[in-house]
């Protein structure tokens, strides 16, 4: 089993009442991350800065056992951040770092991975994915919270479109459904997911914990649900999974540093061994 993640990798500067840190972020590197915890074969298309905090990012990955194929620039993204101590709930101060789209994929490289996780900041390898991946080859969308004509696209041709509540509660979720063909997996914090496939709406409750911090929730709720459907897991099967992971995830600070282990999700009777 391979999964191939595409889109940005930053480095989230934290700030507390207490503290000052630095750590990993980015959706497909998060999600990577957990998945080779997990014994899954993972490579990451991204694109790093030649400086110290690419460094960072390049030697975390690797530690991790994620191949890392990295277009370079000169720096690496940086975005700011303070935390609400009592909800977990973070404040987002973008850098000004941009980087050039990742484009020119090669397609028999690409036909080798079962899985696909895509963020949305990718839409020009998002277009050539639709044409040059395997039949057999998924893909699982990061759009966040945005609506627009880009990530409408991503939902449409996407096999797994994952969407936070407020993008459903901008738009509807009947127009999403017209969109998509097919069901929808929608992540509520801590009210659980919702699966909609346009005849029913399947609550999964969350599992219940003190958030301390929220950041990462959805990047690891994607690489918990793409494990389940490596295993051919149903999506109820699939959103449980992932709900508990992004729940325990949510309950330590830090985005990759507070990816659980699979020894965790196995002592909590999550996984066998």
């Amino acid at each position: 089993m391979k999964v191939l993640g595409i889109g940005e990798s930053v480095i989230d500067m934290i700030s507390n009442d207490e503290s000052h840190t630095k750590h990993i972020g980015g959706p497909a590197p998060i999600a990577l991350m957990l998945l080779s915890r997990l014994g899954i074969d993972c490579t990451l298309l991204t694109t790093l800065g030649n400086d110290p905090n690419g460094a960072i990012i390049q030697n975390a990955l690797t530690d991790e056992k994620v191949t890392v194929l990295a277009r370079r620039e000169q720096h690496t993204k940086v975005n700011t951040y303070t935390i609400n101590q009592e909800t977990g709930a973070r404040t987002k101060i973008r850098g000004k770092t941009i980087h050039k789209h990742i484009e020119h994929l090669d397609q028999a490289y690409l036909k080798q991975f079962d899985i696909v996780i895509i963020d949305r900041h990718e839409k020009k390898a998002f277009d050539e994915l639709k044409y040059k991946k395997a039949y057999h080859t998924k893909i699982l969308t990061d759009t966040s919270i945005e609506i627009s004509p880009d990530t409408l696209d991503m939902i449409q041709y996407a096999d797994y479109p994952i969407v936070p509540i407020e993008a459903v509660q901008s738009i509807g979720v009947t127009e999403l459904l017209t969109i998509a063909k097919k069901p929808i997996i929608v992540t509520a914090g801590s009210e659980g997911s919702i699966i909609y496939d346009g005849r029913n709406q399947h609550i999964i409750p969350a599992h219940k914990v003190v958030a301390i911090d929220v950041q990462g929730a959805g990047d690891i709720y994607r690489g918990a649900f793409a494990y389940g459907i490596l295993h051919e897991w149903n999506l109820t099967r699939c959103a449980e999974f992932a709900n508990k992971v992004a729940a325990l995830h949510c309950t330590r600070m830090g985005n990759s540093a507070a990816i659980p282990t699979k020894a965790e999700l196995i002592r909590n009777g999550w996984m066998r061994i």
